[in-house]
């Protein structure tokens, strides 16, 4: 028997993906797509940034509130990887926008220019644009300051777009140095990891989502380990649960039981060299 027949599941449930269907809204990521909505309702707030720990969910949180916002009121457009210099950034936003005209051989000022006319164009037909730049400690400071430029993007007192930075912990520092862009951010998040409960509550939710009737399959001893381990972080979560789940069926155990759980932290450590502070 499979893996999948063997636990009743449909689909694997600790893959690595952005599938928002697996997606578990804890209180943190809760609050973080509630203030999202907020700064892109209000039109009027500029930036915000929301920032987190590495596998705590920043993109797949991302990828949730630009799937819930509303096609007729709002554009969105994503720029997965910063690393690039502003008129990079500016011709890539450009050909998502309109993808009939390439940006390729564009000067830097054309492509300004033809930002402001794309924009103005979206604000009346009652659209607002919003940038999400992913990634977004991984600009230059000469490109992160040059956002600026883009939020005084206005006609009549209007702001036409709201820019969303998304990135590592070290994103903050970098804001911290740049005045303008710092005091043009108006809604800042940090996403942290789960707490315990929110753990046992979040492997339960990707195993019904992957299609088991209860999701309960990690017994609590179990999960308290997966938690220590990992310390909340979802990404690790994944990684621990999913090799877990695979020894416990070659196994054949009857659930994931905390035998499951050890022998995937200590192979882990032989091979992958997790941190010796992860395990007790």
């Amino acid at each position: 028997m499979d893996l999948l027949s063997y636990w009743n599941l449909a689909e694997r449930p600790f893959e690595t993906t952005w599938d928002i269907r697996f997606f578990f809204q804890s209180r943190d990521h809760d609050e973080a797509l509630s203030r999202l909505g907020f700064l892109v309702g209000e039109q009027t707030m500029l930036i915000g940034m929301l920032t987190g720990e590495i596998g705590c969910g920043k993109t797949l949180t991302r990828a949730v509130f630009t799937d819930r916002l509303d096609r007729q009121r709002f554009r969105a457009v994503i720029q997965e990887n910063s690393a690039f210099s502003f008129s990079e950034m500016l011709g890539s936003v450009l050909d998502d926008l309109d993808p009939t005209m390439s940006s390729a051989n564009q000067t830097k000022h054309a492509r300004w220019e033809r930002l402001k006319l794309v924009v103005e164009k979206l604000h009346y037909e009652g659209r607002h644009l919003v940038l999400i730049f992913d990634e977004a400690q991984e600009m230059a400071p000469a490109t992160l300051n040059e956002l600026k430029l883009l939020s005084n993007l206005n006609g009549a007192g209007v702001n036409y777009l709201t820019i969303v930075l998304v990135g590592q912990p070290e994103l903050r520092a970098m804001v911290n140095k740049q005045p303008a862009i710092n005091q043009r951010i108006s809604l800042r998040f940090h996403l942290n990891p789960l707490d315990l409960e929110e753990t046992g509550n979040y492997l339960r939710h990707r195993l019904r989502v992957a299609g088991h009737p209860t999701g309960e399959l990690f017994p609590l001893e179990a999960t308290e380990r997966a938690f220590q381990v990992s310390k909340g972080v979802p990404r690790e979560l994944n990684r621990i649960a999913k090799l877990a789940l695979e020894f416990a069926w070659v196994k054949e155990f009857p659930v994931v039981t905390q035998e499951a759980v050890e022998a995937v932290i200590r192979d882990l450590q032989r091979h992958q060299n997790l941190p010796g502070a992860f395990v007790s």
